[in-house]
């Protein structure tokens, strides 16, 4: 009981010491990125503070799996390099007794934190997503950023590559209109800015582009229209702050519970586009019959037939690859929220032994060793969420591949630390 509440208080300590450290490294970025657009637009000071207060629970989400793994570094790094390891076993203590009052630490963060990812982060992230939805609508121009897809226009999408602040221009404009059932696409060079009817709209002057669109009553029929000048108008733009809200949330505002139920509705939504589609396929399909005195016309007919047929097929699986991926996000996220809290007992396994090998304490060594590893964790984990999107791995191994294969390396090096 003497050597728990030690280790637990040398490892306590070094947590919370940490997490401030990889809270306030997340806060400086945010601080650099976001806060300058807001302030911008004059914003009132409470607006602002609740912005960061609403952005801080996702950086405490991050940060504290990196937290436990500075901390066990830290705690674990000081017990080597100073002896205190060779002194322990040397009074018959294995490093695995060392390492249990820390791991069942872990697990208590990990159960804390599943909780904390399944509910009070989704209403973060849907009050901070419906906060800054309003404020994009008193200065939308100030959203814009270079190289990035700005979504926060209602209806479109918009992609510039160079903003000329001094001037007021855009470069390299991409505009997407999503409305409808076939997206439209409008290209241009440069555009000015423009507010007009009482700054409810923002108007973009076009300049040396193209539209490209398709025919909606005949998929196959594709149009590219040049221009020189052309206006393009952002409509319910509002010069004044005022908040919306929404009914609909996204995968990453909703918890797990919520999730369950938008997974069961996208999976019989797609059963019924199945029995909808298939009928329809099989009526109209054509009676191809192996003849040589086939009339021409009849061919003809038979032709457009089995094109109208194939038309039908290819609509049936772009919707059903869009119910597919939408499933897919919904997994995604349900294993993500588990996972990151389950990394806790991970980097715990795998920060102590660490730390023996290292024999360097400190909160500097710690917190660089858990950025560069957390990193690699997080880039890992942000590659299989994206492989999973686009539907080459599952939902399932995209999530847990990477903490299998940490734990799997943190039970090999205390098994040798042990040995040792």
């Amino acid at each position: 009981m003497i050597l728990t509440r030690y280790v637990l208080k040398e490892h306590i300590a070094p947590f919370f010491a940490a997490l401030f450290v990889t809270t306030f490294l997340f806060v400086i970025n945010f601080l650099v990125d976001v806060l300058d657009k807001v302030l911008s637009k004059g914003i009132p000071a409470q607006i602002v503070l609740e912005i960061f207060a609403l952005n801080v629970v996702w950086m405490v989400g991050l940060a504290v799996p990196m937290s436990v793994l500075a901390a066990t570094l830290m705690t674990f790094g000081r017990f080597s390099a100073d002896r205190e390891i060779t002194a322990m076993q040397a009074a018959g203590i294995s490093p695995l007794s060392l390492m249990r009052p820390v791991l069942i630490f872990s697990a208590l963060i990990m159960t804390l934190l599943i909780v904390f990812n399944n509910w009070l982060l989704p209403e973060a992230n849907y009050r901070s997503a419906m906060l800054m939805q309003s404020i994009s609508r008193k200065k939308p121009h100030a959203m814009i950023d270079e190289g990035k897809l700005i979504n926060q226009f209602p209806g479109i999408q918009l992609w510039v590559t160079r903003i000329d602040n001094k001037n007021a221009m855009l470069y390299g404009i991409r505009i997407f209109e999503i409305g409808g059932s076939y997206p439209r696409v409008v290209t241009a060079d440069s555009a000015s800015m423009e507010y007009v009817d009482m700054g409810a709209t923002l108007m973009l002057h076009l300049k040396s582009g193209e539209n490209h669109f398709v025919d909606p009553k005949d998929p196959e029929r594709y149009f590219r229209i040049r221009f020189a000048n052309q206006d393009f108008a952002v409509q319910n733009v509002d010069a004044r702050f005022e908040r919306t809200d929404a009914k609909s949330r996204g995968s990453r505002e909703m918890p797990i519970e919520m999730m369950m139920q938008a997974l069961e509705e996208s999976k019989i939504n797609m059963q019924k586009l199945t029995e909808e589609f298939t009928p329809l396929v099989w009526k109209n399909a054509p009676d191809v019959r192996c003849t040589l005195d086939v009339p021409q016309k009849t061919v003809g007919m038979v032709k457009r037939e089995e094109d109208e047929v194939l038309t039908q097929i290819n609509r049936m699986e772009i919707r059903r690859e869009g119910f597919y991926r939408q499933i897919a996000q919904y997994e995604v996220e349900i294993h993500k929220k588990i996972s990151t809290a389950v990394a806790c007992v991970i980097f715990a396994l795998i920060g102590a032994p660490l730390g023996i090998i290292a024999k360097r304490g400190g909160i500097g060594p710690g917190t660089v060793y858990s950025l560069g590893f957390f990193t690699i964790y997080w880039v890992c984990l942000i590659g299989g969420e994206n492989l999973a999107t686009r539907l080459i791995i599952s939902p399932e191994i995209s999530m847990w591949a990477c903490n299998a294969l940490i734990g799997t390396i943190g039970l090999f090096l205390t098994w040798r630390v042990a040995k040792r």
